[in-house]
């Protein structure tokens, strides 16, 4: 059969030279098209997964890094830890004589024997409480008591001294107080404000926690496929984490065994010749941070050799507060893996081209079909995927656009392997009930599906603002008529859902939006449905594999902490005064260090006032949200539709505008964020 094909192919060229040649020279233009649009779609995609890939590991080490500042700003409240550090001043204002007999003694044993029951089983390495003059008050180590601190390094507490917790990168104890005890050991730091009983900052609480235990374990494990690495890096250009790639450092000799990576290791090229050259990665970081204004993150798809002499491709991204960068890196091979294959695919298809026709177009039509899946990897349902925006426990969050309308759209997706049955009858349910509400302050819902792989996404309006808790968080709390404004928007959605019996259980700052849309500033958007119950419906129930708490404790109204499965509409109006009072105040109503004790607090403690936490708080607001707040669902107003009119009312006297909205909008662009004219009366 081989040679009868051979013979007829033969016959075909005598006959037909010209248009064999031409359509070979045609077939092998649109090939080489059809490959340059492959080979930049599957970079494209690398380039993607390292930002995926960093921006995940980043989110990991923010969590954790917030985790141990609360942590540490909770061990500096500790009345133990206050009162020694009391003493301890007194006795350091008598002289170094009087401090150190101090430190070494009880008060500064009382003080590190705190701070460890405060830690239990996770033991300080390192303990220091520092005065104003940076002088040692209390250490584990009594030998540096009453050490000064030179000026140069008290730098580092600057931010702790202004009242915030602050997180130091790996460093040596000797670079943190200029003096290290033997066989001192890479450690990360962590200190906060300790304040006296009228709220001032009297010392600096510093903890130092050994690296290898705690931090470097967050790269480890985030390392890709066989030969990816994820670690963290100075600016210096030292490794600040452990290397995953320690026993190929120690054969190179740049490493003796047993050593540890962490702060031994500079991340240069081994192929530079002539002076020492950080590797293209780490070099194209530091520089990005001396350009204004500064670029906090990138990628290299250019292959490059690392620091153990691999050729790799990677991302990186700079945590900028915290003073380290993060990079993920993968070898060459790994990362074009399929662009490889490509490129074997071309080769075998071009001596194909050469002796027959007919394959190149089967290549060619095989090549299409991978381009197709390659876009379809982009792409849910009628919407183009186009950068994910977040990503919380069990869903990713894209801005995507209509392939076809070009509709800025937010398409949610559910990760099949963090979820159970139950979360996807949940996701289910918030996209039917959120689907029927029409209201112009709830997100609206596009459409719903299943991805290829069997993913259920839904799309909905995309948002372009801020969450009440972040506007808060980053320029305090609001005015009252911005105040009003946001919780009348609030009321609104909730008294259409409400009408359609629908309760929505998860009421907080972080699930309202202040939006910029269509011309309006300060759009208010009411998100997440995932908690909602259908009171109309006797069938309904709870979700929930065993009976428990839904919803966030801080703005839990007392009946639904003591029944859980509690759905009535005055359980949002509780939650709706406590956005109001978190909004006034930049606090929840109830504060707790567990949430044990801030659902007791809920329970059984009286909610304090607006007007006592915030300055001018007009009554009538006050009055209102206190009344949101009552103990008992009949001492509440009886509907988000009554607290809408109440707040009609008190808007009229003193709106917030839309020309309020957008100076704010315009400032925070400017970088300013002014507090807004709105005032009620």
């Amino acid at each position: 059969m081989a040679a009868d094909w051979l013979t007829r192919a033969g016959v075909l060229a005598r006959r037909y030279p010209a248009a064999i040649s031409v359509s070979l020279a045609l077939v092998s233009s649109l090939g080489a098209w059809v490959y340059s649009g492959v080979r930049s779609a599957l970079v494209d995609l690398a380039a993607a997964n390292l930002r995926s890939l960093v921006a995940s590991e980043a989110l990991a080490v923010e969590t954790w890094i917030g985790e141990k500042r609360l942590n540490i700003q909770r061990w500096a409240r500790d009345p133990r830890v206050t009162e020694a550090a009391e003493q301890l001043l007194a006795a350091g204002r008598q002289g170094d004589a009087s401090l150190r007999e101090a430190c070494g003694g009880a008060p500064g044993g009382r003080l590190v024997q705190a701070i460890d029951a405060l830690r239990l089983e996770d033991t300080a390495a390192a303990i220091h409480l520092l005065d104003r003059s940076g002088r040692l008050l209390a250490t584990r180590d009594a030998a540096t008591c009453a050490l000064q601190v030179a000026p140069v390094l008290r730098q580092a507490f600057a931010q702790a001294w202004h009242g915030e917790a602050q997180f130091a990168a790996t460093r040596y104890e000797k670079e943190r107080i200029g003096l290290g005890t033997d066989g001192d050991r890479p450690k990360i730091w962590i200190s906060a404000p300790v304040r006296n009983g009228a709220g001032e900052v009297i010392a600096v609480l510093d903890i130092g926690k050994p690296v290898e235990e705690r931090f470097a374990p967050l790269f480890g494990a985030a390392g890709g496929g066989t030969t990816g690495e994820s670690y963290a890096f100075d600016s210096r250009g030292v490794l600040l984490s452990e290397s995953r790639f320690r026993e190929a450092l120690v054969e190179r000799g740049e490493l003796r065994p047993g050593d540890s990576a962490i702060l031994h290791q500079p991340l240069r090229d081994p192929e530079a010749i002539g002076e020492p050259q950080l590797t293209r990665l780490v070099a194209q970081a530091l520089a990005a941070l001396q350009v204004e204004p500064g670029r906090l993150q990138g990628e290299v798809l250019e292959p490059y050799p690392t620091y153990h002499g691999a050729s790799v491709v990677g991302a990186w991204r700079w945590l900028e507060p915290h003073g380290f960068g993060i990079a993920v890196e993968v070898s060459e091979g790994e990362a074009f893996a399929p662009l490889r294959r490509i490129e074997m695919a071309f080769l075998a298809l071009g001596a194909v081209v050469g002796t027959v026709a007919f394959g190149f177009v089967v290549a060619l039509l095989r090549m299409k079909r991978m381009a197709e899946e390659v876009e379809a990897v982009q792409r849910v349902g009628n919407y183009e995927l186009l950068e994910q925006v977040g990503q919380g426990g069990m869903a990713r969050v894209y801005r995507a656009q209509h392939r076809l309308l070009k509709r800025p759209t937010a398409v949610k997706i559910i990760e099949l392997a963090m979820t159970s049955d139950e979360m996807l009858a949940r996701f289910d349910r918030e996209v039917r009930l959120a689907s029927q509400l029409m209201h112009p302050n709830t997100v609206e819902v596009f459409d719903y599906g299943r991805t290829p792989e069997g993913q259920p996404f839904y799309a909905m309006e995309f948002l372009d603002g801020l969450t009440l808790q972040q506007i808060v968080e980053q320029h305090g709390p609001l005015p009252p008529a911005r105040a009003a404004h946001a919780l009348r928007g609030i009321a609104g959605s909730l008294s259409e859902a409400h009408g359609r019996g629908l309760v929505h259980r998860d009421i907080k700052p972080a699930n309202v939006m202040l939006c910029r849309r269509g011309g309006e500033d300060d759009v208010v958007k009411v998100l997440d449905f995932g908690l909602v119950k259908d009171t109309r419906s006797p069938h309904t129930r709870d979700l929930t594999r065993a009976l428990r708490v839904l919803g966030t404790p801080a703005y839990m109204a007392p009946e639904r902490i003591e029944q859980p499965d509690s759905a009535d509409p005055r359980s949002d109006v509780y939650a709706l005064g406590a956005v109001g009072f978190f909004l006034l105040t930049g606090k929840a109503p109830f504060e707790g260090d567990s949430d044990l004790a801030l659902a007791y607090r809920v329970v059984h403690a009286a909610a304090p006032r607006a007007s006592t936490l915030a300055g001018a708080v007009p009554a009538a607001l006050d009055d209102l949200i206190a009344r949101c707040l009552e103990k008992a669902m009949d001492s509440r107003p009886a509907s988000a539709a009554e607290v809408a009119a109440e707040l009609d009312h008190l808007l009229v006297a003193a709106p917030w505008t839309n020309l309020d909205a957008r100076a704010w909008w315009e400032a925070r662009a400017a970088g300013g964020a002014p507090a807004g004219s709105g005032q009620l009366p």
